[in-house]
């Protein structure tokens, strides 16, 4: 298992306990993640944290999942205020796209047969 996106903030905060504040807010979720069977989120010290494992994942496997993809958000994006998940948006445009061309074509389709249906 690994984690499969992963996009930093690009704004970063130093000092005030940011970086304490943030492991605790991880630590939560990587606990809760488990007890909630694969599916967590809190807002926890201003912080917003979700966890979430595929439901073929079993708990402590998911757990174990979440702590190293925590682990590894912790050195790659420091004190960065936010990450997000630009998987599910690049889905969400190629969805949109495939719909379009769909679309298009459903209405050449029913173009042509109407063409088809005059010639008659």
């Amino acid at each position: 298992m690994q984690m499969l996106y992963k996009t930093c903030g690009v704004t970063n905060v130093a000092g005030s306990g940011f970086g304490e504040r943030r492991d605790s807010a991880l630590s939560v979720m990587e606990n809760g993640v488990i007890s909630g069977h694969g599916f967590y989120t809190t807002s926890y010290q201003a912080f917003y944290v979700l966890g979430q494992c595929e439901g073929d994942v079993g708990d402590s496997d998911c757990g174990q999942c979440v702590k190293n993809a925590v682990q590894k958000a912790q050195v790659e994006c420091g004190n960065s205020i936010s990450g997000k998940n630009p998987g599910k948006t690049a889905a969400i445009i190629l969805g949109g796209i495939a719909g379009v061309a769909f679309l298009v074509i459903f209405l050449l389709f029913a173009r042509s047969l109407r063409k088809k249906h005059n010639d008659y």
